[in-house]
């Protein structure tokens, strides 16, 4: 019998700070020419007077929507997102009441509102606001301005975090083809093109694709960045974890070591705070291809400290979950099936506390779960583990997904061992005719 690992989603990027809003920095001063006022001229004087008097009106009224989007940005930096929308949302009225609806001011207020509705889960408002932005920059700079990849970026993560992977492929890659062409071949913004489209065809299973891409992104940013910058990070854990994904562990091993260093580098073990959270995270990451490798006395003290991080900091999160469930593959692999056991339980009560009895998260716990009362000889614990762990993926996955037969292959074996051979028989013919459906679907296809 075989456990799984939980599967675990992409770091996601900011995408707050856009060139606009570095770009809307109010300049430091201005120089107007010299000009000789004849004396009694009161007509120059006035117009002169006036038009000081406009251009101060519109510097304070610029440093007013500087003083508003440092208030939004600071809130958002701080996680404060509820707190932060009404704010933006009075960045944008200010933004165009005072500069007129198609101002770059004005997108980059939508474009902070729409990527705050996202951090609040509020997909549906979002989307509007980062297209009124593409459109304002599209009309005022070019459909092939840097400034237009930006809000396209945005836009396209939008698309990607809801699962719309076609419409942010087209995007990314509209993105991407702008900054190939009006950036240098060193520019961040050109990585961070690079990375999202390739976390993208990763998502879609196209590591062939990705694989590029990453290994791209990841040289300009070892170029221009410091090698301990947290874009540098990101670069590493991805690549590594395609790597990872693809057992090519010797490749993924010095990436994931590399970004142990940056993490630890940045983290007190001693504080709480979201960088324990990352640092655990890597941890796990690294013992995992220790695992892999048959590196079991590596992997150990890798995985003590991350569950020492997770029994500290978040001991009620999914990521501890994730831990727990990973530090009992190797006691399993080790044969410490006492030591793996509660492990594994408390990995399934996170989940269950979090996500419900029946959610498909549950699934690889639970099988792994079976494989600890399996190889400890108790095999009625070990039934009712496979029996929820094959329902909850009935119910996800549909009664025929070929992913059913190897968790029925482990229920045939366990109900032999209690003498339920015909009940074992039938659960072997329904795996055995599951793989059929699944071959003949094969080849039947004509992309195969």
């Amino acid at each position: 019998m075989k456990s799984c690992a939980i599967s675990r989603a992409h770091r996601v990027q900011l995408r707050f700070q856009s060139c606009s809003a570095q770009a809307s920095a109010k300049e430091s001063g201005v120089i107007f020419p010299c000009r000789k006022l004849a004396y009694g001229s009161t007509v120059i004087i006035f117009i002169l007077g006036l038009f000081l008097s406009l251009l101060s009106s519109a510097l304070g009224q610029q440093n007013v929507w500087d003083e508003l989007n440092a208030r939004v940005d600071s809130l958002y930096r701080q996680g404060r997102y509820a707190e932060a929308v009404p704010a933006a949302q009075k960045l944008v009225d200010f933004a165009e009441e005072k500069f007129g609806t198609k101002a770059p001011n004005v997108a980059s207020s939508l474009n902070k509102l729409a990527v705050l509705y996202e951090e609040v889960g509020n997909f549906t408002d979002a989307e509007p606001l980062y297209r009124r932005a593409l459109e304002i920059r599209e009309q005022a700079a070019g459909p092939d301005n840097p400034e237009v990849a930006a809000s396209l970026n945005n836009l396209g993560a939008l698309y990607a975090d809801q699962g719309k992977y076609e419409q942010a492929q087209a995007i990314y890659e509209r993105a991407l083809a702008i900054r190939e062409k009006a950036l240098g071949a060193d520019n961040p913004d050109l990585a961070t093109s690079l990375n999202n489209l390739a976390v993208l065809y990763d998502l879609e299973g196209r590591e062939a694709d990705a694989l590029p891409l990453y290994q791209r992104a990841l040289a300009i940013r070892e170029k221009v960045l410091a090698p301990d910058h947290p874009e540098v990070a990101k670069s590493l854990m991805n690549l590594a974890g395609l790597y990872r994904d693809a057992r090519r562990y010797e490749e993924a091993e010095p990436l994931y070591r590399r970004l142990l260093a940056i993490d630890e580098k940045a983290t007190d073990e001693n504080n709480a705070g979201d960088e324990q959270s990352e640092l655990a995270s890597t941890l796990d990451d690294l013992g995992s291809i220790y695992l892999a490798e048959g590196k079991y006395a590596q992997a150990e003290p890798i995985y003590k400290r991350a569950a020492a991080l997770a029994d500290r900091n978040f001991s009620k999160e999914p990521l501890a979950a994730t831990i727990f469930s990973d530090f009992a593959r190797l006691d399993v692999a080790e044969g410490h099936y006492a030591s793996a056991e509660p492990l594994d339980i408390r990995a399934l009560r996170i989940l269950e506390e979090d996500f419900g009895s029946s959610s498909s998260r549950l699934a690889p716990i639970l099988g792994g779960l079976s494989e600890v009362f399996y190889l400890q000889g108790r095999y009625t614990e070990a039934t009712s583990a496979l029996q929820r762990e094959l329902a909850i993926q009935e119910k996800v996955l549909g009664a025929d997904d070929p992913e059913l037969a190897s968790i029925l292959d482990n229920y045939a074996a366990v109900l032999l061992k209690t003498n339920h051979t015909a009940e074992a028989a039938q659960a072997e013919a329904r795996a055995k005719a599951i793989r059929a459906k699944a071959t003949a679907a094969a080849s039947s296809d004509p992309a195969n």
